[in-house]
């Protein structure tokens, strides 16, 4: 089926400011599903994400190495995962030719790959997409193998398709919601004739089927008729508030934007859509944290499409986000609210040798949302995330110099929002040095270039080695120390034996905190000095 949303008449190419011009204060972000053009700026199918805070539009993937698995994307939608699942037509059907070649295409919002969901068997023109909150997929079928158009559901970890309902009220629907009473509420568009393609239903300008996808049972909650306020003039998008109110997108008409009472199927204007409004083609529509609207717009005033935002209750219009570079035609939105992630980094050891390893450790950094964070690494302190780890939240790094330095972690989630952490590092190279060794009496006195734990032995020359006679320690600080040296008991006396010359000497040697070891510091000792040192 081709797409029904062309353009009656010329519309003056304005081209509008890249930036955001309004956004909500609450954090979220738009997804959108951009179609297929092939005369304007962006010819191929695009995936796009907005962020009204930094008035940020980036490209999140397209057919090439990302995959190559969009054809006719049309309907939008994020998983509890972060990730995105595309509802793709493939080839428009024709009255003769019907393939089951449409698909449900799962997107990483931060690689931009694209993977396989499900295809084919019941899906010919998935026209719109909504997931329960168990996280089934419930997708709108707009044309049918057999042209009855359906609904049908997913299981997003095997792609098993089971029909809900087909027929009946369903007269080309297009978008689809799940209600918080666990019914579906699906959009008949209404009459269509495009000169080739010829739809004839029974509420021309459509109306709002409620399905039970337990019973299969359908009923028109509204249309429009008097009764209801006969604002309808061919819904399209639609979305449930969380207190139940729902709003539906006309694609025609005076109205952009009904809200439909969930109890009557009364309708009211929320919106309008004249010429002197932003608003020019909508078609789906996102709800943001703060309870406003965004809308997709097929042209705006540029030809090429964009995003609208609603102020409710008021209904006041803004251009939320427009570009000629990268938006082409947009159908489908979500919005996702996106909290900032919290990024918390510890190092261990903080100081250390060179060429001893540091582990840096990001594993207490949180997601408010739950979602998986990526991480990346300022390794060398210059406040540039130069190394990517993915989603390791730790990394190892050794330093061939003495330094100290404040590494950093970004942390990031799937929509873009990040956080940095931080942690000082120390990197001692240099060696301890012990000087001015002396012993006077029963005490030992030296100087330290910087605390270290020191060693001192007492050794005495036996043939041409040297041999420790006592060794004693002590936790020296930077500057002057003094050891004294305690008493030990005695050895018994022996007989008188003959005297020999004997020399002795100390030895100092100091290991500071990360284990850098000084040169030996030696100090001749009288043998008298050494007699004493020995007997206390």
């Amino acid at each position: 089926m081709r797409f029904f949303a062309v353009l009656v008449a010329v519309i003056f190419l304005a081209l509008l400011p890249a930036a955001a011009l309004a956004a909500p204060a609450d954090p979220w972000v738009a997804y959108v599903a951009n179609s297929v053009v092939t005369k304007q700026s962006a010819p191929s199918a695009v995936i796009l994400r907005a962020n009204p805070a930094t008035g940020g539009l980036v490209e999140i993937s397209r057919n090439g190495p990302q995959g190559d698995l969009f054809r006719h994307p049309y309907d939008i939608a994020v998983a509890a995962d972060g990730s995105l699942l595309v509802a793709d037509m493939g080839a428009y059907a024709t009255p003769s030719d019907r393939a089951a070649d449409g698909r449900i295409v799962r997107v990483d919002p931060v690689s931009g790959h694209q993977s396989l969901v499900t295809q084919g068997n019941l899906l010919v023109d998935p026209a719109g997409i909504a997931l329960a909150p168990n996280g089934l997929i419930y997708v709108v079928e707009n044309v049918g193998t057999l042209g009855t158009p359906s609904v049908v559901s997913v299981n997003p970890a095997t792609g098993a398709q089971t029909l809900v309902t087909e027929g009946g009220q369903l007269c080309y629907p297009f978008g689809i919601a799940v209600h918080p009473d666990g019914s579906l509420l699906v959009t008949n568009y209404g009459d269509f004739n495009d000169g080739t393609t010829i739809i004839n239903c029974p509420y021309d300008f459509g109306a709002i089927v409620r399905i039970d996808p337990g019973t299969k049972e359908q009923s028109i909650l509204s249309r429009n008729a008097t009764e209801w306020g006969n604002l309808f003039r061919n819904p399209l998008g639609i979305a449930v508030e969380p207190g139940g109110r729902i709003l539906v997108v006309n694609q025609n008409g005076g109205t952009a934007l009904v809200s439909v009472d969930r109890a009557t199927g009364l309708q009211a204007a929320q919106t309008p859509n004249t010429a002197s409004d932003r608003i020019v083609l909508p078609q789906r529509l996102g709800l943001t944290p703060a309870g406003d609207v965004v809308l997709s717009d097929y042209t705006l005033d540029d030809l090429e499409g964009g995003l609208v935002s609603v102020d409710l209750p008021d209904g006041s219009q803004s251009i939320l986000r427009q570009s000629s570079q990268l938006f082409n035609n947009p159908l489908g939105v979500a919005v996702v609210s996106n909290l900032p992630p919290v990024a918390a980094l510890s190092v261990g050891p903080s100081v250390v040798a060179v060429g001893k390893a540091v582990t840096f450790d990001a594993a207490r950094s949180s997601d408010p949302e739950h979602q998986q964070l990526r991480y990346e690494w300022d390794l060398d302190g210059n406040g540039s995330f130069e190394t990517a780890g993915g989603g390791t939240p730790t990394i190892t790094r050794a330093y061939e110099s003495t330094r100290t330095f404040t590494a950093g972690v970004r942390v990031t989630d799937p929509h873009g929002a990040s956080a940095a952490g931080s942690a000082k590092v120390a990197v001692d190279g240099i060696r301890p040095v012990i000087t001015a060794l002396r012993v006077r009496g029963s005490t030992i006195t030296y100087r330290l270039s910087e605390p270290a734990r020191v060693t001192i032995q007492l050794q005495r020359l036996k043939g041409k080695r040297w041999r420790a006679v006592r060794t004693l320690r002590q936790n020296g600080a930077a500057g002057k120390n003094r050891l004294r040296v305690r008493s030990r008991a005695r050895a018994a006396k022996r007989g008188p034996t003959r005297a020999a010359p004997v020399r002795y000497r100390a030895e100092a040697v100091a290991v500071d905190l990360v284990g850098n070891r000084s040169p030996r510091a030696r100090l001749r000792v009288s043998a008298a000095a050494a007699k004493r040192l020995q007997r206390r």
